[in-house]
């Protein structure tokens, strides 16, 4: 359930992101398929990140 919030703020992050920056280039068509796939990549970049800092239970039941 967590990970579905991070990939949700990442969504709603990168959304914004992108209309910012394409008002200060002038304007024209947003593009909504790049930030998605981004905050996709985010997140499961955040995925693999949490599965390699947590600690093992067996690492746990040795001290």
């Amino acid at each position: 359930m967590k990970y579905l919030a991070v990939l949700v703020w990442a969504i709603v992050l990168l959304e914004m992101v992108n209309f910012v920056l394409n008002s200060l280039e002038g304007g024209g068509a947003l593009n909504f398929v790049t930030p998605i796939i981004i905050a996709v990549i985010f997140t499961i970049f955040i995925v693999l990140f949490d599965l390699v800092i947590k600690p093992n239970k067996q690492t746990k039941n040795e001290h």
